[in-house]
């Protein structure tokens, strides 16, 4: 065996190992959550017929659940794999002027990791304001000689809540977001993380598939907001002044929000906005989420929405999955589902880690949060909002190709042995672990 087939095969095992990791991981969440419980218990109150997501009135509704207010002038630029977020985001940053923010819940040293810590030093040194905010769980494997590297130019840096043995149940509270702004004016958001899953083109098990956001204009400040929220809980200051938040320009014609996630500061807001917008669907809804773990409020809201005639169709990962239970957790579900009209597929190339949610071609949704009550009542997360019709067009066009390379669901692939059945029964509990 040659060196580069002995380290193409340690890296494998690597990526091979992480459910095993994420079991044990499982295992300590579901008891931190039985223990502390799950924050708050119900979705805001959402309402039953929310108005067409075209319409003022919905917009309205969205605002008030959400909590955040609307901003026209954007531009929202689609990035799609590794390839295609990696390079635009560490452009950003090596261009920074005043200031970079970048908040940050899953890493693991590799290449981009590196180049990324090495900017921001350089950065740092040159007189630019950089603030780092990393979550102790999911950011462990970063790398103590970047960080130190970074600590040592001048970046401002926080870990977000590292285990504390006189408070440990506080552990099970994790930042979930990602953001990105450089100089106030072009901000990054999505669901993807910083390791070598994430690098490349989603061409094999071991690239996973991905999509990031690129910002500019008036919502920007809001994805701002977002990373200040932790930082001023972290540190008790706020970020302000020009370097941080310039006065806003145009860039586009999109009207966006940028949500926080925050549930024990604002409550629900995640949860109850993904509700209303399948609720306020008239034609279809198309959804793409690695962590398809609906309770039974959004379970009942996608029958009906398919019971009223809207084409209801979900993309979640196949059998690659660095979440071996999901399938076993919701096989009921998943069945229950199809068998009512609502086309559920599963993606093959490699592990699918996509949030995603479009309606009737306008609404887009798109960000960290899990469908999941973790994303919904303990983590904090950060959301993308649009109501536009050509990004929801192409955020169609992006399901679609993942589509071609799925299989959909069946009553064959449905079939699972019974000690799968024995381990999904007990799996239930892992439902809260991202």
């Amino acid at each position: 065996m040659d060196a580069f087939s002995r380290r193409s095969k340690r890296k494998q095992s690597r990526i091979c190992l992480k459910p095993l990791c994420r079991t044990g991981a499982a295992l300590f969440f579901s008891l931190l959550f039985i223990l502390t419980g799950c924050g708050h218990s119900t979705l805001h109150r959402v309402p039953a017929k929310p108005a067409p997501v075209q319409t003022n009135e919905f917009a309205a509704q969205m605002a008030e659940i959400s909590r955040t207010p609307w901003t026209s002038g954007n531009s929202v630029r689609t990035l799609v794999n590794g390839d295609g977020f990696f390079p635009p985001m560490l452009r950003a940053a090596a261009g920074a002027k005043r200031s970079i923010t970048f908040e940050c819940y899953t890493a693991r040293d590799c290449e981009p990791v590196a180049e990324f810590s090495r900017i921001l030093a350089e950065k740092a040194k040159a007189g630019v304001q950089v603030h780092v905010t990393l979550d102790a769980f999911g950011c462990w494997p970063w790398g103590d000689h970047h960080i130190e590297a970074m600590k040592k130019a001048g970046v401002h840096f926080k870990l977000y809540s590292p285990f504390n043995f006189f408070l440990p149940l506080n552990y099970n509270h994790r930042t979930h977001r990602r953001v990105l702004v450089v100089d106030g004016r072009v901000g990054f958001c999505g669901g993807a993380g910083w390791a070598y899953n994430w690098t490349g083109n989603a061409q094999d098990p071991t690239h996973w598939r991905d999509t990031q956001y690129e910002l500019r204009g008036p919502v920007v400040a809001h994805l701002q907001d977002n990373f200040n929220d932790n930082w001023e809980e972290l540190t008790g200051r706020r970020l302000c002044g020009d370097g941080c938040y310039p006065p806003p320009a145009r860039a586009g014609n999109t009207v966006a929000q940028m949500v926080a996630g925050s549930p024990f500061k604002r409550g629900d807001t995640i949860g109850a906005s993904n509700l209303l917008a399948i609720r306020a669907a008239r034609k279809s809804i198309l959804m793409e989420h690695s962590y398809f773990l609906p309770n039974a409020e959004f379970t009942k809201a996608l029958r009906d929405a398919a019971a009223r005639g809207v084409r209801v169709e979900i993309i979640i990962p196949g059998e690659i999955t660095d979440m071996p239970f999901a399938k076993e957790i919701t096989h009921g579900t998943l069945r229950t589902m199809m068998n009512e009209g609502i086309s559920i597929y599963e993606y093959q190339p490699t592990m699918m880690h996509g949030k995603l949610l479009v309606v009737d071609d306008h609404l887009v949704i798109a960000g960290s949060g899990n469908l999941d009550s973790r994303s919904f009542y303990l983590n904090d997360e950060n959301n993308l909002h649009v109501l536009d019709s050509a990004v929801a067009r192409e955020q169609r066009r992006m399901f679609e190709r993942d589509r071609a390379k799925s299989i959909p669901l069946s009553e064959e692939t449905l079939k699972l042995p019974i000690w799968r059945r024995a381990r999904g029964f007990f799996g239930h509990a892992t439902k809260f672990l991202l």
